[in-house]
């Protein structure tokens, strides 16, 4: 792949990632795999169109052009096969201020908020600050493969679930959700009335042998659904904040943009204009690419645990560039190895945080071949 994910130095640019892995290690030889951003350039198409713009020299108030939505909708067509309409899109900041601004709107103080568990951790905290309840859907792990637990879950609606934050593609576990699974999942909201917010940030993080299924695809089926996506993950460019929440309720559509009005957010800043619709309009055959490297790299890890004892176990990868890694060492929980590894100078995710589950850790593939080869051995030589 020549050029493109090839290692890049990120100490000292501000990087959270790597910031938060100098200040909690002894050492300056840092690997770090555990905050979800990449470790190698954005699409060389974002950075030259960035490049361009900064040096025009005037960044003034931006407009987002008539064009924004059309680019969004046309990148649903063709990447995901799903017709969505220019007025269903709306810009917001980042996908959890999308979601903090739907629980907002959508449910009442104490109402009860579904996660299905082990889950992205920030989900929690933002029902939490919104004074919400979280219920939790544990996902059922059977034969290293994860599936909803459907009787679990009309339970739950059944009980007066409000709203359901579904993750699709899933994070951590990597599932990429199956039609038949989506159907079952959309016959019981509509039976219990229940809103679904659909995360899908990771949907076109795509490995070989899947598909993604948007729920956009069941909007004239069910009406409460929202969407809320962005460029931001697969081009890295999250620093740049912006996203967008898509819904064909047009009830919802118009309490969402009059709040985004009242909150003067309505409006991306100019940078991230630019960056969106040439990741839309230039970004595809990279985003492939991509995607080819992400999976190399699980291919490659799998095996070199494998032939390392498998005292680390990865589990399939459908979706995203998170690795679900199961430990098969006793000696250590998820809590124990990820601060042991810490003090030497590697940072991987803490399974526990996600869930219950202290057998797990989360590792993030959005690297160089040669950072990961030796953030492993590393790894395994602290095992032994």
């Amino acid at each position: 792949m020549g050029k493109l994910f090839k290692t890049l130095n990120r100490k000292n640019t501000d990087s959270i990632k790597w910031e938060l892995a100098k200040k909690h290690s002894n050492t300056d030889d840092i690997y770090t795999f555990s905050i979800a951003d990449s470790d190698y350039e954005t699409a060389p198409a974002i950075k030259e169109a960035l490049k361009k713009r900064s040096e025009h020299g005037a960044f003034g108030y931006a407009s987002i052009g008539d064009d924004y939505s059309e680019i969004i909708c046309e990148w649903y067509k063709n990447r995901y096969q799903v017709v969505i309409k220019k007025e269903e899109v709306i810009p917001c900041p980042t996908v959890l201020n999308g979601l903090s601004v739907c629980l907002e709107l959508f449910s009442n103080h104490t109402d009860k908020i579904l996660i299905q568990t082990p889950v992205y951790h920030v989900f929690r905290r933002v029902i939490e600050t919104n004074d919400r309840v979280v219920e939790e859907n544990e996902l059922i792990l059977d034969n290293n493969h994860y599936r909803i637990d459907f009787k679990d879950l009309e339970n739950k609606f059944n009980s007066g679930v409000k709203i359901l934050v579904f993750c699709s593609p899933h994070n951590p576990v990597g599932r990429v959700w199956r039609k038949q699974e989506l159907d079952k999942l959309i016959n019981l909201a509509s039976k219990y009335n229940v809103l679904i917010i659909s995360d899908e940030i990771h949907s076109d993080i795509i490995m070989q042998h899947s598909k993604f299924i948007s729920l956009a695809n069941y909007f004239n089926q069910y009406n409460n659904i929202i969407i809320i996506s962005a460029p931001t993950k697969v081009f890295n460019i999250a620093g740049l904040q912006i996203a967008q929440i898509i819904t064909r309720n047009k009830e919802f559509s118009e309490k969402i943009k009059s709040r985004y009005e009242q909150l003067h957010l309505s409006t991306p800043n100019l940078m991230a204009i630019t960056a969106v619709k040439t990741a839309y309009t230039k970004g595809e055959k990279w985003v492939d690419l991509q995607n080819n490297h992400i999976y190399d790299n699980y291919l490659f890890m799998k095996k070199y645990f494998a032939q390392h004892g498998n005292m680390l176990e990865v589990l399939p990868l459908e979706g995203t560039y998170l690795a679900w890694v199961k430990i098969n060492n006793s000696k250590y929980n998820s809590t124990e190895l990820t601060e042991e590894l810490q003090k030497i100078g590697v940072f991987i995710s803490d399974g526990n945080k996600f869930g219950q589950d202290k057998n797990f850790v989360r590792i993030s593939l959005a690297c160089s071949r040669e950072q990961l080869i030796n953030g492993l051995e590393k790894m395994i030589d602290f095992l032994g």
